[in-house]
């Protein structure tokens, strides 16, 4: 039995299947949860091998210190490159811009490496200050992983910006689907292992897997680029003006990543402070969180960012408008089903994905309680990333900055606050009101700055 749908309803699906926005988003998504199948696949190997184990507990606050760097650190260049990459392409030609991408690549990686270097010699203090609440042989364990981590964070670290360059030029596969590299290195790191599972047999399948992930963004960039030796003399003797003005951009962004991104670092290090397990189990819930966000706000934020980059670079604000608010509202709808279902289902959830193993049903209590606080966290993630994808494109880093900046401190002080009472519970409450108020800021900063653009 066929059933016909009202001819306006028809009319919206069918520009919608034919359009690159919704055509790139499905291909997001649908690469991005095959990612995060990947990903949980790994998170249930590990509960049901460590459980809530000191070993995790400090390779995930390791991990979650290094993830956390790198995104501040491709919250610059990348972040930069993309406008501009637009900007030049629309202007002076597709090879000016490859050569734009190429010479961000070949700063990041210099970045990097300093980074790098800085973090093994300064892994003793940096893990003291992070983990008070840990034993000296499980602060000691830390600052080994951390620096048996630092491969990871260069290659992961390039790997990001060269996928920013695909993005930027609207190829979505391959930057949506190689980073699940990352957990099934993990997987196979920890089946190969067997019994002797500890946290090196973590640090070693992370490695590999980010190895992976930069090997195949590389092979394919490389392979979109001239093959004519004048081109590759020029980029490397003759540096793109344009390069300049990314640059100058990227430090506003580089500051405003740094406030954004220590969330995640704010909340382990106070989870530290709490009852042993703490920083795992808020880890979970995190995870369970990340799975809506990975198949709405991820896919939204790559696939319209070059899309909102284009229509500032042909100056159409009112096209720029009505695509923030469509695209925002829809994404932000369609995350409500699942947000219930995470808040009201959280103990069948977490027991069906985690409970094995060492991971037992006091563990399942503890992450369900957590889970239906931060549960409630992503519309209001979606709607915020979705209009800081705006922002950016419109160069708006002096707004975003005093905003990342006012959320980091009302986060540590929310935190502070509510934990008290409830515990880890108390910072995923923390974190859901910090993106609620940063949403609302950052959405009238973008259509502030809009306003004032048409006007002139």
């Amino acid at each position: 039995m066929r059933v016909a749908l009202p001819a306006p309803l028809r009319a919206l699906l069918s520009r919608g299947a034919g359009s690159t926005v919704v055509s790139g988003f499905l291909v997001v998504a649908v690469m991005t949860m095959v990612g995060k199948i990947v990903a949980f696949a790994k998170d249930a190997v590990v509960a049901a091998k460590l459980g809530t184990a000191d070993d995790l507990d400090s390779y995930m606050l390791v991990f979650g210190f290094l993830t956390f760097v790198i995104s501040v650190l491709t919250s610059g260049l990348p972040e930069a490159l993309v406008p501009a990459y637009a900007e030049l392409r629309e202007h002076r030609g597709l090879r000016r811009a490859y050569r734009l991408g190429a010479q961000c690549v070949f700063f990041q990686l210099g970045i990097l490496l300093a980074c790098s270097l800085l973090l093994a010699l300064a892994a003793p203090w940096a893990v003291g200050w992070a983990t008070k609440g840990f034993s000296p042989a499980k602060q000691k364990l830390a600052v080994e992983l951390l620096r048996g981590l630092l491969p990871f964070f260069i290659c992961y670290g390039v790997a990001l910006n060269i996928g920013a360059w695909l993005r930027a030029g609207k190829t979505f596969m391959l930057a949506a689907s190689t980073p699940m590299l990352v957990p099934a290195g993990i997987i196979t790191s920890l089946l190969l292992a067997g019994d002797r599972v500890n946290a090196w047999t973590l640090v070693s399948g992370t490695v590999w897997g980010a190895a992976a992930h930069l090997g195949v963004l590389l092979a394919a960039v490389v392979r979109q680029l001239p093959r004519r030796q004048y081109w590759w003399r020029s980029l490397l003797r003759h540096w793109e003006p344009s390069l300049r003005v990314v640059l100058r951009n990227a430090l506003p962004f580089l500051m405003g990543g740094i406030a954004f991104g220590s969330a995640s670092v704010v909340d382990q290090t106070m989870a530290a402070w709490l009852t042993a397990g703490s920083v795992a189990v808020l880890g979970y819930s995190d995870k369970l969180c990340t799975i809506v966000l990975s198949i709405t706000a991820g896919p939204a934020s790559d696939v319209l960012f070059p899309h909102f980059a284009e229509l500032v670079a042909q100056r159409d604000w009112g096209g720029l408008r009505r695509r923030f608010f469509t695209s925002a509202g829809l994404i932000a709808l369609a995350s409500l089903p699942m947000t219930l279902a995470l808040s009201f289902l959280a103990p069948w959830i977490v027991r069906i994905l985690f409970e094995r193993g060492a991971f037992g049903p006091q563990d399942t209590l503890r992450v369900a309680e957590v889970l239906r606080y931060a549960a409630f966290q992503i519309p209001f993630y979606i709607f915020g990333i979705v209009a800081a994808r705006v922002a950016v494109s419109l160069q708006a880093s002096r707004y975003m900055l005093g905003i990342a900046f006012s959320a980091l401190a009302l986060n540590a002080s929310l935190n502070w606050l509510l934990m008290r009472h409830m515990g880890a519970a108390g910072i995923a409450l923390s974190t859901t009101l910090v993106h609620f108020i940063c949403a609302i800021a950052t959405c009238l900063v973008c259509l502030t700055v809009i306003r004032r653009k048409e006007a002139a």
